[in-house]
């Protein structure tokens, strides 16, 4: 008999709660505020407030750092992607289920049972990663209809496979086989609660919050978006009772996203938020300001040349230079990334934005236009070389955003030996500043959702949201003081809760492990590589976020002294 445990009857289990893609990680809505003026890609970013200190003109120095040839222009190369899904192989995966459902409900021969479930899994995997090529391919152009099509129709052809496979372990689990204690031998009586759970309901609620995305994303009409958020924190709610939650808030840190805090726990970092990092993001915006404003026009190109320009065209590639300093293993998974698996296009006519998925067993990360600056490419290069050593699906994502923002504050820390001191300086008072704002924003957008979700929001109106998000923001600061530094916070929150709902404080809770991978750094650079190799590569799945933190030997969110640690660093840091 096989050993083998046939993989997507289990994995379906962890699948139930909602049709996403849990195998995309990567860049999200950045918040808005004072940043660098630079008008690059069509975008132009202004200073909110004034420098503290009178601009100072100094000799500009070289930095430290072997020059390198810019590569030509890379292109979409439409040969490393090929599509090539067709009706007969949806019908042979529909052919192979019915067939697997016969066998298993007759349970006598428990090796052909494997033999079928297996062969089950590598063709849904098949659709799954042909999807996932037909979006990519979709996204390098997203004006040809035919690749539009071509990825809607693959996608619900995916979504389709995937009810059907539920629907069928189900019906296994409801019947007399007697295959039934092989079938569900490893699954603990929570798995079980959430297949029997699953039924045409949850199904259809699925599909219209699909649809709901979709129709959201192309209005901008509070009249049209507000009904569809509340149908989908309606919907969201159904989904989580009918799997034994009180809400969608609750369900989605216990089971969608893993997470090993509970939201309760979470006050606790609401409140070091509220202490001390109110004064240390206005600390670091002064900072900032104070650093990057003194700097002359040629030292001020050096910054904002490697917060905008796509990496290879920028004066110095400190991609490279990063690569080469960095041990074999990590070295040699960014060097595949950016040589085999990636696609990088300039195209205007492609989608923004930038991401790390699944082609079945190969990583793959796609890079749209404005979207392939120094950082980016390192952050969604921490993503891919994890993946090569685990599966991004199986592990909370608070842990995975590490492995992406811990390799930019690596990075960073690298950068102080190879770019000269004064640039270098604003561009880590801007990261920090910039970081201090995502976190910031993503208590409140998180705070905001657990109000939602355990609110009667019925009839609110447009409004009605913008009050219930103020009424959060201005626990930290006042509204004016938001809107010139921060973000537009009412504007912000519009883009983030409907796509991945309650997902974005995942971001700001690995920004605090990131941080930390940092502050390590600046003492022993060594160190703070060593902990981070270790994220990647020998992470325990069953450790979870906090575990594996603990087991890097890094602070985690929880801990008042990495946050008294991270304002006296910002505070020291006063011009």
């Amino acid at each position: 008999m096989s050993n083998r445990k046939p993989t997507l009857y289990k994995l379906l289990c962890f699948a139930l709660a909602i049709v996403m893609l849990v195998g995309v990680v990567g860049c999200t809505a950045v918040p808005t505020g004072t940043y660098p003026s630079e008008n690059v890609e069509g975008t132009t970013l202004a200073p909110a407030t004034e420098p503290t200190t009178e601009p100072t003109t100094e000799p500009t120095t070289q930095p430290t750092e072997p020059s390198s040839t810019a590569p030509t222009e890379p292109a979409v190369d439409p040969r490393v992607l090929v599509y090539e899904l067709t009706q007969d192989d949806i019908d042979a995966f529909y052919t192979l289920l019915a067939e697997c459902e016969e066998v298993a409900l007759i349970g006598e021969d428990l090796d052909l049972i494997d033999e079928m479930t297996n062969s089950l899994d590598e063709l849904y995997e098949y659709l799954d990663a042909q999807s996932t090529i037909a979006m990519i391919l979709h996204y390098c152009d997203i004006t040809d209809d035919a690749l539009e099509t071509q990825y809607v129709e693959s996608s619900q052809a995916c979504t389709d496979a995937n009810r059907g496979y539920i629907e069928m372990v189900r019906r296994m689990y409801l019947s007399d086989t007697p295959a039934k204690e092989h079938l569900f031998e490893d699954w603990t009586e929570e798995e079980i609660a959430q297949l029997l759970a699953y039924d045409g309901e949850v199904a259809e609620l699925q599909k219209r919050n699909v649809e709901i995305e979709t129709e959201y994303r192309t209005h901008t009409s509070d009249s049209v978006r507000i009904p569809l958020y509340i149908e989908l924190v309606q919907n969201n709610n159904r989904i989580a009772q009918l799997f034994g939650y009180d809400n969608y808030y609750e369900y989605a840190y216990a089971r969608v996203y893993d997470r090993d805090y509970t939201p309760e726990e979470l006050l606790l970092v609401r409140q070091y938020g509220k202490t001390y990092l109110t004064d240390a993001f206005e600390n670091a915006l002064r900072n900032f300001n104070n650093s990057f404003y003194s700097l002359d026009e040629g030292q001020q190109k050096v910054v904002t040349d490697f917060l905008y320009t796509n990496y290879y065209r920028a004066r110095k590639n400190y991609v490279d230079a990063y690569i080469q300093a960095l041990p074999e293993t990590t070295a040699t998974a960014l060097k595949q990334m950016l040589e085999v698996d990636s696609t990088l296009t300039v195209s205007k006519n492609a989608e923004a934005g930038a991401f790390t998925t699944m082609i079945g067993d190969r990583s793959y990360v796609y890079f749209g236009p404005g979207y392939a600056n120094s950082a980016t490419v390192v952050h969604e290069g921490g993503h891919y070389y994890a993946s090569l050593y685990t599966d991004l699906g199986a592990i909370p994502l608070d842990l995975a955003e590490v492995h992406s923002q811990g390799n930019e504050w690596l990075f960073v820390s690298f950068l102080k030996d190879h770019m000269q001191e004064k640039p270098y300086n604003a561009l880590i008072d801007y990261r920090l500043y910039s970081d201090l704002a995502m976190v910031m924003i993503c208590l409140m957008v998180d705070e905001f959702e657990s109000l939602v979700y355990t609110t009667d929001i019925s009839a609110y109106t447009a409004e009605d949201f913008d009050a219930l998000m103020e009424s959060v923001a201005t626990q930290y600061f006042d509204m004016r003081y938001i809107n010139n530094n921060l973000t537009d916070i009412n504007a912000y929150w519009r883009e983030v809760v409907v796509k991945q709902p309650v997902y974005y404080i995942s971001y700001g809770m690995s920004a605090f492990a990131s941080f930390d991978i940092y502050l390590t750094a600046e003492e022993n650079f060594d160190t703070a590589l060593s902990a981070y190799v270790y994220l990647c590569e020998s992470m325990d799945e069953e450790k979870g976020f906090l575990g594996n933190l603990t087991a890097a030997g890094l602070n985690g969110p929880f801990q008042e002294e990495f946050y008294q640690e991270l304002s006296a660093f910002i505070q020291q840091r006063k011009k």
